[in-house]
């Protein structure tokens, strides 16, 4: 998908709502609001310090994919903790295990037939 849509309501009126443009540029951001609608938390990434660490990757890698840069750090400290578990043999910390993997994927196993159901006959709007 390019870009994609939802909400989520509970049986309790707690409702989420998700909205993601995979090709809208570089910056990405989560907000949280009340239920009148009000803005309660941003984050944007990236932050001003990625970006400048951005434009330096850019220049020293032209051509790679622009979110590489913007997710650099992560994917260090990622590397990083998965060598140290190779050689220690230690747990890395915050790094998913191919069982949390498989349990994510079942998730989406299952929830790809209830979501078909719910969307079909339904027309994305720009």
């Amino acid at each position: 998908f390019d870009k994609v849509k939802f909400t989520i309501k509970t049986k309790t009126g707690k409702a989420v709502s998700v909205q993601a443009d995979r090709c809208g540029g570089d910056t990405s951001f989560a907000m949280a609001s009340d239920a009148d609608g009000k803005e309660m938390f941003r984050h944007c990434m990236p932050d001003e310090e990625d970006k400048a660490n951005v434009s330096v990757l850019e220049a020293k890698y032209p051509g790679a994919m622009p979110y590489f840069f913007s997710q650099d750090p992560d994917y260090i400290t990622v590397k990083e903790r998965v060598a140290k578990m190779c050689v220690t043999g230690e747990e890395a910390l915050d790094i998913a295990t191919i069982d949390i993997a498989i349990a994510a994927l079942s998730v989406g196993e299952y929830l790809t037939p209830l979501m078909q159901k719910e969307l079909s006959g339904t027309v994305a709007s720009q």
